[in-house]
């Protein structure tokens, strides 16, 4: 048995006053286990009980290693919660970006609906939550302004991410055909 020094209770009172940042939910159309040790960037700063809500009305799929999820040019009117699993995005043969646990795609349908810029396969098995724009616009109509501002805050840091990364890889590739056309 192990003795209780006072740094263990110390150690013990600061995780009590640590709040519990967790999300985790029933599905409303699964039954299945929704969990995160921390808020998704989409739901960034909600209160815990906008998040799980928003959590619990997503409609969950899931996708074998390879499976398309989007094709490029259909058009979109839902966006996706990665809630397991890893996934790609390309265009025109060329790997963009890959999404992971927590990460949202097809967020450019809050705007309006619109051809997908790109196709989404899983890249091993993979289940997310996908929700409509009507399902988005529902369950943000009935929020406090506070929320629908503070996921307006996500969903630009999530986009300038994004961008950040494809400028990235955009510096990559020029500097790659820099040193082809130099040798």
């Amino acid at each position: 048995m192990k003795v209780k020094t006072p740094y263990d209770e110390q150690i013990s009172e600061k995780q009590k006053n640590i709040p519990d940042k967790s999300l985790q939910v029933i599905s409303k159309n699964s039954g299945s286990l929704i969990y995160f040790n921390r808020p998704p960037l989409f739901l960034a700063n909600f209160p815990k009980s906008a998040a799980e809500k928003f959590l619990e009305i997503g409609i969950e799929e899931k996708f074998g290693a390879q499976d398309e999820i989007l094709h490029k040019g259909e058009v979109g009117s839902s966006l996706y919660l990665i809630i397991e699993g890893c996934i790609s995005v390309w265009r025109q043969g060329a790997k963009l970006a890959e999404l992971k646990k927590g990460d949202v795609f097809g967020e450019l349908i809050l705007f309006r609906e619109h051809y997908r810029i790109a196709s989404v396969r899983a890249e091993e098995p993979t289940i997310v939550l996908r929700y409509s724009r009507h399902m988005l616009m529902d369950f943000f109509s009935h929020q406090e302004q506070k929320i629908v501002n503070l996921h307006m805050m996500n969903l630009i840091e999530i986009m300038r991410q994004k961008l950040i990364a494809a400028n990235e890889k955009i510096v990559e590739l020029e500097r790659k055909l820099f040193e082809l056309r130099s040798s």
